[in-house]
């Protein structure tokens, strides 16, 4: 983590302050968890302001504070070690900005409509095999989880993988100039944010910020099936690394075999065999990243492959439960856009059971094309042989007029509404003996999570 004095911050973010010659030991942003030595850094937003939290933070052992000049500051504050700064979030990311300069260590960043977590989860466990590795924790993809990110960054660390999330333009840009990427990963360009963008066009312009951010010596991996990168121009000196299963792919996904719990396939070049435990096509091709990655930066394959078979990710992402032999449950609620609302639909066609019940939460920020969209995942329902739908939310409605004549469909407006139905639909499917599949899948804000303590009942 970073470790500097007051002074040494004071010069890297053009502030003044008192007690120059602190030491300080790490940074917090909560000074519920604020630890001794720590700088506290006083965010401000909409419905709190970190400015109240300083006499808290400073109680808990933090050994200094930020504090925005525009504020009067108390006088009882006034004669510890602070520093004054114009702003607390931009002097957060310079004060990463200026920290990342000083360490040798190459970073990874990882951005694309879906999949991101999960690759940037997969590259992380096959890279710490062979480096000393750092990842985002969680999802801290934005303009402050990232800092926070690589403010923890241990002074040794040889590569970091960082997720890149955004909302609109400019803003992938923005973490990539502070973090100073040498190999930029895009997954896919789906229809995920299409209602802020307006199109997968803009969609991709917005992710290719990232490849536009590569210096000369940087590495663009992206997907080989996708025209709209290719409409793309990558900065000069920067080399492009496609993957994917088509002949245009440097890294080739090759003779995809579903098995239970995941799935099986190689890797050309160098024809390397792989076994993932975590099903999906998607999530192999998420591997394939991972592999591609891992060739990028030296690593043997042979090693790489070895990593991924123990292969685990983040939690609410394709999470496998099984609590009852006859039941299985798919826990991949974290999030949803059409692609991975496909890609989740999929792994549930495939997998050896009689019955296949899919909980389907709305998908969010899809602006106009959002009828559209969920009555088009609604038509899909037969061809992924689903026989019972509960759709939850507001856009849900789609999903059953999309899947008209489904003999199961019901529609509920939050995840609980309906709980008792869905229990007594698997406990039917379980008394008859049939072998019973559960997949629960919508946007973070459906909370589909809140059904698995009735699904887990069997157990």
């Amino acid at each position: 983590m970073i470790r500097a004095r007051l002074a040494t911050v004071a010069l890297w973010l053009g502030a003044q302050g008192v007690a120059l010659d602190t030491e300080l030991r790490g940074v917090t942003t909560d000074s519920r968890v604020a630890a001794p030595g720590q700088l506290f850094i006083p965010l401000v937003g909409e419905r709190f302001d970190g400015h109240q939290f300083v006499r808290s933070a400073m109680a808990q052992g933090a050994a200094g504070f930020l504090w925005e000049r525009e504020r009067p500051l108390p006088l009882d504050l006034a004669a510890l070690p602070h520093l004054l700064v114009r702003d607390t979030q931009t002097a957060l990311q310079d004060l990463a900005r200026a920290y990342r300069r000083t360490l040798d260590v190459r970073v990874i960043g990882v951005t694309g409509s879906n999949g991101k977590t999960s690759t940037k989860d997969l590259i992380a466990q096959v890279l710490a095999t062979a480096l000393r590795t750092h990842k985002t924790a969680g999802s801290m993809n934005n303009e402050i989880g990232l800092p926070l990110t690589l403010l923890t960054l241990p002074e040794n660390t040889e590569i970091v993988v960082l997720e890149m999330g955004m909302r609109g333009p400019g803003e992938i840009a923005a973490l990539a100039g502070i973090a100073r990427v040498d190999i930029g990963v895009i997954t896919l360009i789906g229809d995920a944010h299409i209602g802020r963008l307006g199109s997968r066009a803009a969609i991709a312009k917005a992710k290719w910020e990232l490849i536009e951010a590569l210096g000369g010596g940087g590495v663009a991996v992206i997907p080989a099936d996708e025209p709209l990168l290719d409409a793309l121009a990558a900065p000069a000196g920067v080399k492009v690394v496609r993957f994917g299963e088509g002949p245009r792919a440097d890294w080739r996904l090759h003779d995809y075999k579903a098995v239970a719990g995941g799935s099986e396939f190689r890797v050309l070049p160098p024809d390397v065999s792989v076994s993932l435990p975590v099903a999906g096509r998607h999530q192999a091709g998420n591997a394939l990243c991972a592999m591609a990655v891992a060739g990028i930066v030296g690593m043997d394959m042979r090693r790489a492959a070895n990593a991924l078979a123990s292969a685990s990710l983040s939690k609410m992402r394709m999470e496998t439960l099984q609590p009852h032999p006859l039941l299985t449950v798919v826990n991949d609620a974290y999030n949803a856009s059409p692609s991975s609302m496909y890609a989740a639909l999929e792994v549930l066609r495939d997998m050896q059971v009689d019955c296949r019940i899919a909980v389907l939460g709305d998908m969010l920020e899809l602006g106009q094309e959002s009828e559209r969209l969920h009555r088009e995942v609604g038509r899909s329902l037969r061809k992924f042989a689903i026989d019972a739908l509960l759709g939850v939310g507001e856009y849900a409605r789609f999903y059953l007029e999309g899947a008209d004549g489904l003999v199961r469909a019901e529609l509920a407006p939050t995840a609980t509404a309906r709980a008792d139905e869905l229990h007594a639909w698997v406990a039917g499917e379980l008394a008859s003996g049939r072998r019973t599949a559960v997949l629960l899948k919508g946007s973070r804000k459906m909370g589909l999570e809140a059904l698995l303590p009735g699904l887990e009942r069997w157990g």
